[in-house]
């Protein structure tokens, strides 16, 4: 607390005020005196100041003097008021005293007067203070002794307790309230108490105490009879002159456990005034912060938080709820040092009493736990980024700066083993190491014992890491070097990730854990690349497979990709060969020719692995198939691991070695068995369809040698039947004759669609786009369409052979005019007639037939049906239609309408809209029957592209 002074002078003389003021600072530099001219003036200046003394005259205007200290007691009742008067009566001093007036002095008198009115202030206010300080000590003193965990009591000199804390009921059973007027000797067995009794007034007596005072062990006596050993520790101080002891009593039974907290606590507890002040502060305050208790006690403690926390902690320390949850802030406190520590405060309970108000505050050193923090956040962001590195350098060199910055080692580095396996070469070092070291640290496989390299190959053999604290001393190295502080942490089957300091014992726990979690994500990303990197050289190496022409060379591609790309030694593909009856070898790999006897077929009985797996369609992984029954159990081959291709194989990969394939092995070797599949598949297919072509190539030699003897050998016979014909008519008149030439019209028809059926299937090459209703419209005029009505709706260009599409087109325009009559019409099922010709003489085919053919028997009327049928054409979104508003097809015999030789008319020959289906199947179109809105026959064409 500062020692100066303020003192407010009131008095109503101007001059007598000024020298009044004067003498008093200058008699004691302490005392700064401000004046006030009545005790109106002076009450404004004790509102808006901190005023430690009053000196006030006693005849005023307005209040006088005693008036006066009325209204400054309602104020402060403790307040020293010193009545300073001219006016000297044992009446106006009794009435002073009375009023509560701290001294009283009259004005008569030399100077002198103002040395004992200086005197009689300072006196005041420092007995002011000193009650004010005991008064504060003591609320401390209960608020700490509230919250303590160890019973407390204060007794008298007579021995009989005047406080006592609530702990008292869990360390001796009693409530405090129970405890306080009986005398101490209620908590001792009837045999410790004439001993106390003694000692007590020996030392009252004496001063000498008879037993160290800091730590008596005895066994108190509970409130339910039974013992408990404590300890119990001393003090005396005093209150209002009386003298007082106060006891901390411990259960022993806890004693242990107490002073191991006590000794190794780091926590601070300190008492804060409502103005932030430190009241109180225990012992670890200086250990923590570097201040002694003593430096800081007076002091505002928010002066010592970082600016940016200041409002932080004021905000969660603004306000407590009672019996919610403790407020609790962390910020950076200034040490003694000038820097900063990072402190997190809980608060308890808060003190208001007495006018001491305040908060009990618990507060522990979190720095360690803020830098954990940090560097936890930190090494997030760089396992992160190791996330997102794509080649082994760009991991390794983010992994050396990870650890710079993560623990400040700059003599780290990561090595890792070479193709051959021999060394441990460096891939990446931090900055120091060029300075600290000749040449670049390598590590080869076959180093002397003692040295840096074996030490180095011992570590990355082993699975922990290997930390030394000082390796000048570390007795399994020979071999000199400029590191002392070492972390070895092996990256998996990579290589060794090195973390070194020049100085020893450099590194924590923490910075080991650091070390140990990102070469732990090293590794993770070192596995990653070299996956995507043999998937992709895999992926590369399996787009060949596809391109094999036999099983022979599926199978040599695939053991070439898992010996050069994927690394493996011993491979075998095995192929399915029902002749052979199992699975056949196609295709070893060198060193399995080299290494294991020759292969043989693996067949059901056999009991071999290699069934197994191709039976179950699941890869199987055997580290040591000298613990198994393989047939293989007695040779070099050590592990195996047997992936199926589908169903036309498997794939064996091996090793000589135990425990040598992994997850990884296991997914790269499936991908070669799934592209080795599709090899197969496509290889498979490719056969099938050189089969099939060459089939159809067969059959297309046979059709075409049918349509020449169709064309040929049957047309020629029948050019000559019809020109007897004629002759005969020429000769004679007879019924017969009308016959025999519609039986010759029928024969050319029929002849002229076996030939389009023969022709025209083959698949169309030469498509271009057509105008669709140009088509139509010559469909229309070609066709013998009698009465019946066109409604053109085909504003569309497709991409189409022009001859075939007309050849659909009117074939389908045919049949809806010949069977569509709404005149004469047949039932629905006797409505479709295929191929019919028309009465121009033309065939489905658009062959011209020969003069007078004329087909139709004179009743048919299907023929001559079509005088009011309405025929539309239109477009669909992926095609075209023609309809009908004729009878309609039975739904039961849309299907087979299509079929070669279905007609429901005896002129037809049943191949007309089998040679729509046909056209409509060369150009990759499809085409369905189905029912019209007006009821009759509708057909349409759907696949259709049309031209932009």
């Amino acid at each position: 607390m500062s020692d100066r002074i303020p003192v407010l002078l009131v008095d109503d003389d101007p001059d007598l005020r000024a020298v009044t003021a004067s003498f008093l600072e200058r008699e004691e530099d302490r005392l700064a005196v401000e004046t006030a001219a009545d005790a109106a003036a002076g009450l404004d200046v004790l509102a808006d100041r901190e005023v430690e003394c009053i000196v006030s005259d006693y005849e005023m205007p307005g209040k006088d003097g005693l008036a006066f200290l009325e209204s400054v007691r309602e104020r402060d009742p403790d307040l020293p008021f010193v009545l300073f008067t001219g006016r000297g009566s044992e009446e106006v001093a009794s009435e002073a005293i009375s009023a509560g007036v701290t001294d009283y002095l009259q004005k008569r008198g030399g100077t002198e007067r103002y040395e004992r009115l200086a005197n009689r202030i300072v006196e005041a206010v420092e007995k002011r203070r000193a009650e004010r300080d005991a008064e504060q000590a003591v609320e401390q003193f209960r608020a700490v002794a509230e919250g303590a965990s160890d019973a407390i009591v204060t007794i008298d000199t007579d021995g009989v307790i005047r406080f006592a804390n609530p702990a008292v009921e869990s360390v001796l059973g009693y409530e405090p309230s129970e405890l306080e007027g009986k005398p101490l000797t209620t908590l001792m067995p009837e045999r410790h108490r004439d001993d106390h009794r003694e000692a007590m007034e020996r030392y009252l007596d004496t001063g000498e105490r008879g037993v160290d005072w800091s730590n008596v062990r005895f066994n108190a006596l509970r409130r339910d009879g039974d013992e408990v050993p404590v300890s119990l520790s001393y003090g005396e101080f005093a209150v209002d002159g009386e003298r007082q002891f106060v006891g901390v009593i411990r259960d022993e039974t806890e004693r242990d456990r107490h002073r191991a907290f006590i000794e190794h606590a780091s926590d601070v507890v300190a008492v804060l005034s409502r103005d932030w002040r430190f009241r109180y502060l225990s012992p670890s305050c200086e250990r923590v912060t570097g201040h002694a208790p003593s430096e800081l006690l007076g002091e505002r403690s928010l002066d010592y938080v970082h600016p940016d926390d200041r409002e932080a902690v004021e905000s969660a320390f603004a306000s407590v709820d009672p019996g919610g949850t403790p407020p609790s802030a962390e910020y950076r406190f200034r040490t003694a040092d000038g820097g900063y520590r990072w402190l997190e405060s809980v608060g308890s309970d808060r003190i208001e009493a007495d006018g001491v108000e305040g908060y009990v505050v618990t507060t522990r050193d979190v720095s360690e736990r803020k830098e954990r923090e940090r560097t936890l956040s930190r090494l997030r962001e760089w396992t992160r980024e190791l996330n997102y590195t794509r080649t082994t350098e760009e991991a390794a060199e983010l992994a050396v700066e990870a650890v710079d910055d993560l623990i400040d080692a700059g003599l780290s580095g990561i090595h890792l083993r070479t193709a051959d396996g021999d060394s441990l070469e460096p891939a990446a070092l931090g900055q120091s190491v060029p300075a600290l070291f000749e040449t670049q640290p390598s590590y080869d496989r076959d180093a002397p014992e003692g040295s840096r390299a074996a030490l180095a190959w011992e570590a990355f053999h082993g699975e922990e890491s290997v930390v030394v604290d000082e390796l000048s001393t570390y007795e399994p190295l020979d071999e000199s070097s400029p590191a002392e502080s070492l972390v070895l942490r092996p990256i998996g089957d990579h290589g060794l990730f090195v973390v070194s300091s020049p100085e020893p014992r450099e590194f924590t726990d923490t910075d080991v854990l650091v070390a140990e979690i990102l070469s732990g994500h090293l590794e993770a990303a070192l596995d990653r690349i070299e996956r995507e990197r043999r998937v992709e050289r895999l992926h590369g190496a399996t787009r060949t497979l596809v391109g094999a022409e036999s099983r022979e060379e599926i199978a040599r591609r695939a053991v070439e990709a898992a010996t050069d790309v994927l690394g493996f030694s011993i491979v075998t593909v095995r192929i399915h060969d029902e002749a052979a009856g199992g699975l056949v070898p196609m295709a070893v790999s060198p060193h399995a020719e080299e290494l294991l006897p020759e292969r043989e077929t693996f067949t059901p009985d056999g009991g071999s692995l290699n069934w197994a797996v191709f039976e179950s369609g699941e890869p199987e992984m055997y580290d040591d198939i000298r613990e198994t029954d393989a047939l293989d159990a007695d040779t070099a081959l050590r592990s195996l691991l047997i992936v199926p291709v589908g169903d036309h194989g498997t794939i064996a990969i091996g090793e000589s070695e135990p425990e040598v394939f992994d997850g990884v092995d296991e997914y790269l070797a499936g991908i070669l068995a799934t592209a080795a599949e599709t090899a197969f598949q496509a290889e498979a297919r490719t056969r099938r369809l050189a089969e099939r072509t060459a089939e159809l190539e067969r059959q297309n030699d046979r059709l075409e040698e049918f349509a020449g003897v169709v064309s040929h050998d049957l047309r020629n016979p029948l050019e000559v039947a019809r020109g007897r014909t004629q002759l005969a008519r020429e000769e004679c008149d007879s019924d017969h004759l009308e016959s025999v030439e519609r039986a010759h019209n029928r024969m050319t028809a029929l002849i002229d669609d076996l030939l389009t059926l023969a022709r025209e299937g083959d698949p169309v090459t030469d498509a271009e786009p057509v105008d669709l209703g140009a088509v139509v419209d010559s469909c229309w005029r070609t066709v013998d369409t009698k009465a019946a009505t066109l409604r053109a709706e085909a504003n569309a260009t497709v991409v189409a052979d022009e001859g075939r599409l007309k050849q659909l087109l009117e074939n389908l325009i045919r049949n809806s005019v010949e069977h569509g009559s709404t005149g004469s019409r047949t039932e629905s099922g006797d409505s479709v007639e295929h191929g019919s010709t028309s009465s121009e003489g033309r065939s489905p085919s658009g062959n011209r037939a020969p003069p007078g053919d004329s087909r139709a028997e004179p009743d048919d009327s299907v023929e001559h049906g079509g005088e009011s049928v309405t025929v539309a054409v239109g477009t669909l979104p992926d095609g075209f239609y023609v309809e009908d508003d004729g009878p309609g097809i039975d739904p039961d015999r849309r299907e087979a309408v299509f079929d070669a030789g279905h007609s429901t008319s005896q002129s037809g020959t049943g191949f007309g809209l089998r040679i729509v289906e046909q056209v409509a199947d060369a150009h990759g179109w499809s085409v369905r029957a189905v029912e019209s809105e007006a009821g009759g026959a509708r057909f349409e064409i759907t696949g259709v592209d049309f031209a932009e």
